[in-house]
């Protein structure tokens, strides 16, 4: 059956134009809000050890170029650039590969421009992401990208695609380590990808190749971390604070009590000092009311009092009146007691870890999908279901014109659904599933609606005109 609007109809400068469209709408946003500095943004200008070197490297050099007085909205510039165009190029890939109908691809668009319409004008925020000066400038748009360039590497086990994804992707963990995600991601998709299409051997082979490239890249990735604070601190090491994320966690849920798991008593005595101030803001899982949702609530609301307020200063203090030097070194020395601490509470306390963590999931979940509310909750959770309900039946039609790709439909929705737990997974496990670590999927979520949507539509009529 011939759909009428099919994408090979569409005049070849049409694209060029959707591009055009896209870089002017988000170009307009960077005019309407210009930089917006963060909480985070003062630490990626000031290059402190604590943040990845990509995007502390970006901003130095739009400094460099341009000077201290312009060089931010030099920066905000390119970043909405980018976005345009990241937008444009996963929109134009995923519909061609998934979609028909011109007006599923109007469906993409307006997806986009909705999420950002959300976070300019709904969110507490008050801007779109592209416009902060924080890694989400680039990340989001590089994640788009990654996406785009996934589809064609499981489909078509195109190698060459692969290695700009794997550059990609170290990029990306070199700029923000949460985005360590995509090399799970497309190896989850891999997985998922190749089964039943490849005989025993080529897909073991496959999955090999792709695990030794993911390994390299991730080497290139932790090669690249040293060899920038080589070159500005004179050391070749990994950013400190690295530990804090898990550290934050071990805190919450532990108790004073604790303390006689820690073998080292100049550990041990922190760990007291620790816990008697947490137990004067009341930022410990005690403290929290019943049910997951209000443990997640209590967890996010007191993350920031423990490794912002509390943990950054008071162990680098602590540290200090050790003896150990200002600077890197009484860094490093913090993050060694961390992991102490971590390691000598990880195992009493794995219970209540995993409750924590499990609120913090479907926090994510949630986060992802829509707006935390009740009903908005309720309608997230379906909205999950019947997108994974859709992928599996496109995943099984057969007999009908066109069921290959509505199969390869079918596996393009789970890549999504992959690429959203592995994301909230992570995040959940290293710190809280606030939407700014969820919306890199969002848009992607509602787009798999659409291209899903659209093949189970035509699959029934298929099916019934046979």
């Amino acid at each position: 059956m011939k759909r009428s609007g099919s994408a090979h109809e569409v005049n070849p400068a049409y694209p060029y134009l959707r591009l055009l469209g896209c870089v002017v709408f988000y170009l307009i946003f960077a005019f309407i809000s210009g930089p917006v500095i963060g909480a985070d943004s003062r630490g990626y200008i000031e290059m402190i050890s604590a943040r990845e070197p990509v995007y502390p490297i970006l901003l130095w050099i739009f400094r460099k170029l341009l000077g201290q007085d312009v060089y931010l909205w030099a920066v905000v510039i390119f970043q909405n650039i980018l976005m345009g165009w990241a937008v444009w190029y996963c929109t134009e890939k995923l519909w061609k590969r998934y979609c028909k109908v011109r007006l599923s691809m109007a469906g993409m668009y307006v997806v986009h421009a909705g999420v950002a319409f959300m976070c300019q004008f709904l969110a507490e925020r008050g801007s779109i992401y592209s416009n902060n000066i924080m890694t989400e400038g680039i990340t989001m748009s590089s994640w788009l990208i990654f996406m785009a360039l996934l589809v064609d590497i499981v489909e078509e086990c195109d190698y060459r695609k692969l290695a700009i994804a794997l550059i990609l992707a170290a990029v990306m963990t070199d700029t923000r380590k949460q985005m360590a995600v995509a090399y799970i991601t497309l190896f989850g998709a891999m997985v998922i990808a190749r089964i039943g299409r490849d005989s025993v051997k080529e897909y073991f082979a496959r999955l090999a190749i792709l695990a030794g490239t993911i390994v390299l890249s991730v080497i290139a990735a932790l090669a690249g971390t040293r060899l920038y604070n080589y070159v500005l601190r004179g050391e070749f090491t990994q950013n400190t604070r690295d530990m804090n994320l898990v550290l934050t966690t071990s805190l919450y849920v532990a108790d004073k009590q604790d303390s006689s798991l820690i073998e080292e008593e100049a550990v041990r005595e922190l760990f007291i000092r620790t816990m008697d101030i947490l137990d004067e803001s009341k930022s410990n899982y005690s403290y929290a009311g019943n049910g997951w949702s209000n443990l997640e609530s209590h967890y996010e609301d007191h993350f920031d009092v423990i490794t912002v307020d509390t943990t950054g200063p008071l162990f680098v203090d602590y540290a200090k009146e050790r003896g150990f030097a200002e600077g890197l070194d009484a860094e490093q020395e913090a993050d060694r007691m961390s992991g102490v601490i971590v390691k000598s509470l990880f195992a009493d306390n794995l219970g209540t870890y995993i409750k924590v963590y499990l609120a913090s999931f479907l926090n994510g979940i949630i986060n992802t999908v829509a707006k935390r509310n009740t009903l908005l909750d309720i309608y997230a959770f379906a909205a999950v279901n019947i997108v994974l309900l859709m992928s599996l039946y496109l995943l099984f039609v057969k007999n009908i014109p066109g069921a290959k790709e509505k199969r390869a439909s079918g596996r393009g929705g789970l890549y999504i659904l992959i690429a959203m737990a592995v994301n909230t997974g992570v995040a959940a496990a290293l710190i809280f599933c606030q939407s700014r670590y969820m919306i890199y999927n969002m848009a992607l979520f509602y787009m798999a609606g659409i291209w899903l949507l659209e093949n189970v539509i035509y699959c029934r009529k298929d099916k019934t005109e046979k």
